[in-house]
């Protein structure tokens, strides 16, 4: 069984605040009896120093020294909360006491301190009770004993006690359902939030949630659940349109090796013929491989699932294995390339990745040079950055598609030059790894004039 929110919230709140208002409780009980029995000691210690100074001591024996003004005013006075006064010898044997006391007896206690205030029982009723010693020439005579009844004021406390027992559940099960509720309509625009990403689904990842009226922690929540959704969007937009472009990309080849293969069953063919057929077969098969090879690399680096191994790598030294793979094409087109590097070449990168990505750029420049031209590389510190530029002299890239070239499977004008080969991937996986590496990575271009591709470590 599940429990709202708006009833956990009311739970835990009523709970603390439980415990919040049984200790108040205390406070007031004890504050009360604390003041009621402080009331109750002045008065019996008012009502002992007044018969104090009616007490003699002659002969070491405790007497009255008016008696029957004593007993007179005794009969005079109403007695709404009456006063027992006891005298009685030092042994505790008692020598008078007051009317209102009949045949009863104060207790004394011979343990207690002189003037100490305690409580007792009088016929079963509780009193408060002092003792006062009489002395003569500081020899203890006897004691001067007075008390008062307290039936009242523990009735007092007793009424306050019932009281707060039985306001307490109460209060506790008010506050529950006015937090309830309060609550309730404290995540009311949280329901509506969630009723509306609800209906968020795949085939509507437009949809957004509106923003709450106030600037608190709930709009930075909408805030936060939206930009969630406009990556969300991007991400599956983006595997779309990749999804869309590779199998594109595949299906071509493979139309091209099966339209070249049912031409060469049609008919007999010469050895020639099915050698020519066969090869033409094989290198598309090649292009295939190279091209999931390239779709792999990027789909791995898009996932970040490969961990990065970094190390101390010279560039002028891996610039020149690069330039030895890529001989054959630059002996081709006769192109002749300059490294320009400074003392300062070192970084400290991924080896792996940053010699995919020179090697992308390397073999751009050289492919998008025309017959005889120069390519110019150079590494050189600025601060502490590593500049690495690419320079060639060939056909060049409009400026409204620098970006696009970035993106995967796009390539700029194929129709324009059809004797460039290539699938679009390979600036693409450059731009991730770049990411990936925290390197800066820009393309300045001008159509007839060559392009330039720089990275700053």
């Amino acid at each position: 069984m599940t429990t709202s929110f708006k009833n956990k919230i009311a739970f835990n709140f009523t709970l603390s605040t439980a415990l919040l208002v049984a200790v108040i409780f205390i406070v007031i009980y004890h504050s009360v009896s604390l003041t009621v029995f402080n009331g109750l000691e002045k008065d019996v210690t008012f009502q002992a120093d007044k018969h104090f100074y009616e007490v003699g001591v002659k002969d070491g024996s405790p007497y009255i020294a008016d008696k029957e003004e004593w007993f007179e005013r005794e009969h005079r006075e109403l007695e709404v909360n009456p006063v027992f006064v006891q005298i009685t010898d030092k042994n505790g044997v008692v020598i008078e006491k007051s009317p209102n006391l009949k045949l009863d007896f104060l207790n004394a206690d011979l343990t207690k301190k002189d003037r100490v205030f305690f409580q007792t029982t009088l016929k079963g009723l509780a009193i408060a009770q002092i003792q006062v010693a009489l002395k003569e020439k500081e020899h203890l005579a006897g004691y001067l004993i007075v008390a008062i009844p307290i039936t009242e004021s523990e009735r007092v406390l007793d009424s306050l006690q019932n009281v707060l027992l039985a306001t307490f559940p109460v209060v506790l099960f008010v506050l529950f359902f006015v937090t309830r509720f309060i609550a309730g309509k404290s995540i009311q625009p949280v329901l509506t939030v969630i009723d509306t990403a609800s209906k968020i689904t795949n085939e509507n990842l437009t949809a957004r949630i509106p923003l709450p009226p106030g600037r608190d922690e709930l709009r930075k929540l909408v805030v936060t659940i939206n930009d969630l959704m406009d990556r969300i969007e991007n991400a599956v937009e983006r595997e779309k349109q990749f999804t869309s472009d590779a199998s594109h990309e595949l299906r071509t080849p493979l139309a091209v090796i099966k339209g070249t293969l049912e031409v060469l069953i049609r008919k007999p063919r010469t050895a020639a013929e099915y050698v020519e057929k066969v090869a033409f077969s094989i290198k598309e098969i090649d292009r295939i491989s190279y091209l999931v090879d390239q779709l792999l690399l990027l789909a791995r680096f898009e996932s970040q699932k490969k961990a990065m191994d970094l190390q101390r790598i010279d560039l002028s030294d891996l610039t020149a294995t690069i330039l030895q793979r890529q001989q054959h094409p630059i002996l081709e087109k006769s192109l002749s390339v300059t490294l320009e590097a400074e003392n300062q070449r070192y970084v400290y990168s991924d080896p792996y990745m940053v010699d995919i990505i020179i090697e992308n750029l390397i073999s751009n420049a050289v492919k998008y040079s025309t017959h005889g031209e120069s390519i110019s590389i150079a590494i050189r510190k600025v601060n502490e950055q590593i500049y690495y530029s690419i320079t060639d002299r060939g056909i060049g890239i409009a400026a409204d598609e620098i970006e696009k070239i970035q993106e995967p499977f796009y390539r700029s004008s194929p129709l324009q030059h059809p004797q460039i080969k290539g699938n679009g991937l390979g600036l693409s996986i450059v731009k991730r790894m770049c990411q990936l590496l925290q390197i800066h990575f820009e393309i300045k271009s001008e159509i007839g004039h060559g392009t330039t591709a720089e990275l700053v470590f």
